[in-house]
């Protein structure tokens, strides 16, 4: 019995050394990228197409469902595509911190803003004229477009 405690204290004891040590990035398991600064994860991320068509095409649907009031999400396929995401980051090597890190970052998000804005631009849309946007969200829908998937009208 007493064997099996110190057996058990001395795996607690090793797993606790390797997260710490995983932690303070001296040691990175297999197919995991080591910390990054946030300038390295903005400039990964937004490199590979499919997370950066896909942060986009979320950001369109976003704002034509919050400014259009007869267009709204299809919940379900944009939780998907935002897991979908999510999980082709993590899969890169990157940690739920840095992930979210970036997300949230407000000069990340003012790009993807300014981006989003000048789609709608070139569209003929303008964000102060919500029926120009609800026909731009109506455009998307039919043409079935990645950030028409994830609208629906009401």
């Amino acid at each position: 019995m007493v064997k099996m405690a110190w057996l058990i204290v001395g795996s607690v004891r090793a797993a606790a050394l390797a997260l710490g040590l995983l932690a303070a990035g001296a040691v990175a398991l297999p197919g995991t990228a080591k910390a990054s600064s946030l300038a390295e994860v903005t400039e990964a991320l937004m490199a590979d197409q499919e997370i950066a068509n896909g942060l986009f095409a979320m950001g369109v649907a976003h704002g034509i469902r919050d400014i259009c009031p007869t267009i709204e999400a299809r919940m379900f396929r944009a939780n998907m595509m935002a897991l979908s995401l999510y999980s082709r980051a993590r899969r890169m090597g990157f940690s739920r911190t840095e992930i979210t890190t970036f997300l949230r970052d407000d000069e990340n998000k003012a790009d993807m803003r300014a981006r989003v804005i000048e789609y709608y631009n070139e569209r003929g849309a303008r964000i102060e004229e919500p029926d120009t946007i609800c026909a731009l969200g109506q455009a998307e829908i039919a043409e079935d477009t990645a950030a028409g998937a994830i609208l629906r009208a009401r």
